[in-house]
């Protein structure tokens, strides 16, 4: 199904109502929403997977991309967290966590000569 670009995307006049098409979601496009949980403006392939779920065109930008209102991100953000419950899966942060003071530092190796 060909989709038309408009220049108005998402919000309360977009007609798309994410929690009532979830069901008709492939699974692997809800993953990608539950891994995404802050992205606002939905990439071209989830838009055409949205799409076809919906069987309507949705309002695009000229890139082919959807923005999601609030209410879809909050519904997305609780979908998330509802299936990290359930699962007791915990989110892995690709982030370098701080040192734990109490584990303190190992010592210095003093086996090299220092060098002038």
């Amino acid at each position: 199904m060909k989709t038309v670009p408009q220049p108005d995307t998402g919000g309360p006049g977009s007609g798309v109502d994410l929690r009532s098409l979830w069901s008709l979601i492939d699974p692997a496009t809800q993953q990608w929403f539950m891994d995404h949980t802050g992205t606002a403006i939905v990439p071209r392939t989830i838009t055409a997977a949205l799409c076809r779920a919906s069987d309507q065109p949705l309002p695009q930008d000229s890139h082919g991309q959807f923005r999601l209102t609030g209410d879809d991100m909050l519904f997305i953000r609780n979908r998330a967290h509802s299936a990290f419950a359930a699962h007791g899966t915990e989110r892995f942060f690709e982030a370098v966590q701080p040192k734990d003071p109490s584990q303190g530092h190992p010592p210095q190796s003093t086996d090299v000569p220092y060098r002038t």
